[in-house]
């Protein structure tokens, strides 16, 4: 069996698997994806598949002649960008490495079936829905959208062995309640509205999952680990219904690091978890779902996590003076002019938040800390404020 030396991979990433005509901007726009078609032509089968509300072409990519197939999607969430580009890392070390052992063995084993920007659209305006808001992760009941009806008439037509489906999440997520531990990855395999019974066909995306995140924990950061993501039913959710349809799903959540805003080092981490998923795939199919009672070892998310709180603040009021902490999350907001991502912190919460974690956690231990609102009328902090607050 081939051996997957993870650590030189990873080791040598930068120079040997990332796609650096990528640029770590969050924001991957369809006249990117239409370069990557340009520039990938040459070792996959590229093909229209349909077109988006506003008549954008959605393209499947093809690559590998294996028996085993693997169908994955990307940016069904227009601002969840990091799936396409770990994709894309994967495919430029495909291209680059053309007769490395690894490149040869997944290219006979696997057939990839790739859908890189479900929501064209979206992807344009950096939004989460589609060009009519509708979330096309809830609409896989009535299949109302063009965008999402292409995904379901692909795999019902290809009928693949399992299905990658590629997020990003939220800052929010930590990984216990001890300490500051967040999220880097999540992985989850969807429940089955009304059936309690774990199939053959759940049991191998769990086990998949599991042994995904046992190889990636010789390679994570000092901060941070890896959680399984709710397995909350929602019944309009594509994951749940392709898993009701008897299609194993796995879902891949990117999550956050500190000071990784543009996700990079996040990217690294969901790229090697996306090839380790490969790898396992084209050397242990049909055992892998042996390992699926120890995907509910993996810790669940939690969400207790703020990017900002300012501790023991003292706040006034009158005669009344409070000692609290003051929650902060970011707002990300496209500027369709300037074609990039302003962030605006906004308080959230107000109160005792030792129970919560934070990216940046500040401290005042001195009595005489108050805040200073800058808006007309108001000495004191609301819930929604913006962070336009002087600190004296």
């Amino acid at each position: 069996m081939l051996y997957f030396d993870i650590d030189t991979l990873f080791r040598y990433y930068n120079s040997f698997i990332k796609d650096n005509t990528i640029t770590s901007s969050r924001i991957f726009k369809y006249s990117k994806l239409l370069k990557m078609v340009k520039k990938y032509e040459d070792i996959c089968s590229i093909k229209p598949v349909g077109f988006s509300i506003e008549k954008r072409i959605i393209f499947k990519f093809q690559w590998g002649k294996g028996d085993f197939k693997i169908f994955i999607w990307s940016q069904m969430h227009g601002d969840e960008t990091t799936g396409t580009k770990s994709m894309f890392d994967i495919f430029h070390f495909f291209s680059k490495e053309k007769n490395h052992d690894l490149v040869k063995f997944l290219r006979n084993k696997l057939t990839i079936l790739f859908i890189p920007m479900l929501n064209p659209d979206g992807s344009e305006k950096f939004q989460r829905r589609n060009s009519v808001n509708i979330d096309l992760n809830r609409d896989a009941i009535r299949l109302q959208s063009p965008e999402i009806k292409i995904l379901f008439y692909e795999i019902k037509k290809t009928n693949p062995h399992i299905l990658f489906n590629l997020h990003d999440q939220k800052s929010i997520y930590n990984i216990g309640d001890k300490y500051f531990n967040p999220s880097i990855l999540s992985f989850l395999s969807p429940s089955v509205e009304g059936d309690k019974k774990i199939t053959y066909k759940i049991k191998k995306s769990m086990g998949l999952i599991s042994s995904i995140e046992k190889k990636m924990k010789g390679i994570l950061p000092s901060i941070g680990s890896i959680g399984r993501y709710s397995d909350k039913i929602y019944p309009t959710a594509t994951g749940d219904n392709f898993q009701k349809l008897g299609y194993p799903s796995i879902l891949f959540e990117a999550g956050w690091l500190p000071k990784d805003n543009q996700k990079e080092i996040i990217r690294k981490y969901n790229t090697f978890s996306i090839l380790l998923g490969f790898y396992l795939l084209s050397t242990n199919k049909i055992n892998i779902e042996k390992e699926y009672k120890s995907y509910f070892s993996i810790p669940e998310n939690k969400k207790n996590l703020f990017d900002k709180i300012y501790r023991k603040f003292q706040i006034k009021k009158g005669k009344y003076q409070f000692l609290v902490d003051i929650g902060m999350r970011t707002i990300e907001k496209f500027d369709p002019i300037r074609k990039n991502i302003n962030l605006i912190s906004k308080i959230v919460d107000i109160g005792d938040l030792s129970n919560f974690f934070a990216y940046e956690d500040t401290i005042f231990n001195e009595k005489n800390f108050y805040i200073k609102i800058k808006k007309k009328g108001k000495n004191f902090p609301e819930i929604g404020d913006q962070y336009i607050f002087d600190i004296f």
